[in-house]
């Protein structure tokens, strides 16, 4: 009798494991997609975290709604169909969300994805991301470049930003090539080529790409445009050397390393960006600032300020003599597109072999060369010009597989968020979309 009852309750077990629906084909495609029409609780599709909806016992019933996430864009993951309909996994950024019927989702482009967040957020700009390499990126661009003229914000070299302090690892990139060929040591005393910097004997090639000289500016802005060489005297002259080799963020650190690069070569910074970047990785719309107005018919993008209501408030042009005062920190208009061109240069032997990126990040444990290096396997910078709307932004995985770069001419941001943070957020959508 106990037989009986056992082959009974075995019997009855596989009769409700028939009753499932079986998975009639599965494709392993992955593809980009917004969750749409899904404006009431009633109107959304189900969400099954196991599988498809009644393939097994916990599929049942629903673990969510589409409704909670209606016109936010997912990665699908794998699609199965079955004799009820034919359902997605679906995964929002780095969470999954379940499996949902396809009615309930529409195919979007990466680039769809990239521009609606700029949207989000009101960003006026461009931004360039790649998700998997060179082999998927993005160009996407939001706004007026200038209002007056009707110019919109494009990334096809028709409208250049300030570069700000992102150039500053060009800066570090050319010295740290010195270094490699023995022509200049990490070690080398600021003494030897400006001995008119107090304590300039104390300060080292090293510590000046780490930030930690001990050495502080002000910004100024000059009459008119000067030479590099007048840039540089009048960056000695109104420097502040403290004696102190701590952290402090200063633009007179890569102003001088730029001097430094002129005198060890015999050829100007601006000559050796040229040969030594530009043309190495093809950045054909990147203009350097001194006492020459730049070769470009490009639009330079007019800063606005965003007062939480209206655009394109407080029009801001930016002051080519104030660059001119900077080279080396901050003295370049260049294109998000540009930029990228050089950040995939800095490891892949164009500009610098992998060994030497490593070591040009290696000065110092917060900044070193250009970049923070604060977050293991990545690499980041921000640049703005203090009183300005231009704000530039980057962070990338050191194989550079993703990558967000933002240049900006309005800000603040909606929602509050800073430039730093928004990148990171574009940075998130080329690493999950």
């Amino acid at each position: 009798m106990v037989g009986l009852l056992m082959v009974g309750i075995g019997a009855a077990h596989e009769k409700t494991y028939a009753a499932y629906n079986s998975v009639l084909q599965t494709s392993n495609k992955h593809y980009d997609a917004q969750i749409v029409n899904q404006t009431t609780p009633t109107k959304g599709y189900n969400l099954y975290t196991d599988g498809p909806y009644y393939t097994s016992s916990s599929t049942r019933t629903a673990d969510d709604n589409g409704y909670h996430y209606n016109n936010n864009f997912v990665r699908v993951m794998q699609t199965k169909q079955t004799k009820t309909g034919t359902y997605a996994k679906l995964r929002y950024f780095n969470k999954m969300l379940g499996w949902m019927n396809v009615h309930g989702i529409k195919s979007v482009s990466f680039n769809t994805i990239a521009n609606s967040m700029m949207k989000q957020y009101n960003v006026m700009g461009t931004a360039v991301l790649a998700s998997a390499g060179a082999t998927n990126t993005a160009t996407v661009s939001n706004g007026l470049a200038n209002v007056t003229k009707n110019v919109l914000n494009a990334g096809d070299g028709s409208v250049v930003y300030p570069l700000a302090s992102l150039q500053k690892a060009m800066t570090g990139a050319i010295v740290q090539q010195l270094i490699s060929a023995g022509q200049l040591s990490a070690t080398t005393p600021l003494s030897k080529y400006y001995p008119a910097v107090p304590y300039s004997q104390s300060i080292t090639v090293g510590e000046l790409l780490s930030m930690t000289s001990g050495i502080d500016n002000t910004d100024v802005t000059p009459s008119s445009q000067l030479t590099e060489n007048q840039a540089y005297a009048s960056m000695v002259k109104q420097l502040k050397s403290t004696g102190q080799n701590t952290y402090n963020y200063s633009d007179a650190n890569f102003v001088l390393l730029a001097g430094i690069i002129a005198k060890v070569t015999g050829q100007s910074y601006t000559q050796n960006l040229k040969t030594r970047i530009f043309n190495k990785v093809g950045m054909k719309n990147t203009f350097v600032i001194n006492s020459k107005q730049p070769a470009t018919k490009a639009t330079i993008a007019t800063g606005y300020t965003y007062d939480g209501k209206n655009n394109y408030q407080d029009a801001d042009t930016a002051s080519l003599a104030r660059l001119s005062a900077i080279p080396g920190a901050g003295n370049l208009l260049s294109t998000p597109n540009d930029f990228y061109k050089f950040i995939q240069g800095l490891q892949n032997g164009q500009i610098l072999t992998a060994s030497q990126f490593q070591q040009l990040t290696s000065y110092g444990s917060y900044y070193s060369g250009g970049l923070y290096v604060t977050k293991s396997g990545y690499k980041y910078n921000n640049g703005s010009f203090g009183g300005s709307s231009f704000h530039t932004s980057y962070y990338a995985r050191n194989d550079n597989y993703h990558m967000a770069i933002v240049f900006m001419n309005q800000y603040p941001l909606a929602g509050s968020s800073s430039a730093k943070a928004f990148t990171q957020k574009m940075y998130d959508v080329a690493t999950y979309y």
